[in-house]
């Protein structure tokens, strides 16, 4: 794992956002292997070998060169890595983080950012699907400013979750 190798890099007051790198796979792992973690996203925790094929299916699919795809997050300071967000194609967000930097206004932070550089790109919505157990990200999109729009089944585990939706500020 490197820290900022890559030219596609970004930061907050507190955190460094970078493209995923293969170098990454460990700390990939001990996010997609922690239950708590993965439970109202996939609802499957992945070996290592699993995550790893995940890993490269996303450096393979996402269009980073637009903008779009998954994004590791560190500490700045300490150069330690905390999580993973990113938009997809459909302007949808995702940020997941690992347990030790829940409730640390971490999740605050790089929501704020998503919807900046959402708008830095063009973007004229964001779109969110959330369980509805997952009450921490619920209360987080709405203090953004998301909508509750409808109401599904997560496609991965089943589970009944909300579509949130924000409206972008154009620039004129």
């Amino acid at each position: 794992m490197s820290f900022g190798s890559n030219n596609f890099s970004f930061h907050t007051k507190r955190l460094f956002i970078r493209k995923l790198e293969l170098s990454d796979i460990n700390e990939l792992y001990k996010l997609e292997s922690k239950k708590e973690v993965v439970q109202y996203v996939t609802g499957k925790v992945l070996t290592y070998k699993e995550t790893e094929e995940k890993l490269k299916m996303w450096l393979e699919t996402f269009d980073y060169k637009n903008g779009f795809g998954a994004l590791a997050i560190f500490l700045k300071e300490e150069k330690e890595f905390i999580g993973v967000c990113g938009i997809l194609e459909n302007d949808e967000i995702g940020y997941r983080f690992l347990p030790d930097y829940w409730k640390k206004g971490y999740g605050t932070e790089i929501l704020d950012w998503l919807i900046l550089y959402a708008e830095s790109l063009g973007l004229e919505k964001l779109i969110a699907e959330v369980v509805k157990e997952n009450i921490g990200s619920l209360k987080l999109l709405e203090k953004h400013g998301f909508n509750i729009i409808t109401e599904q089944y997560c496609k991965n585990t089943g589970l009944p979750e909300f579509v949130l939706k924000l409206e972008l500020k154009q620039e004129k």
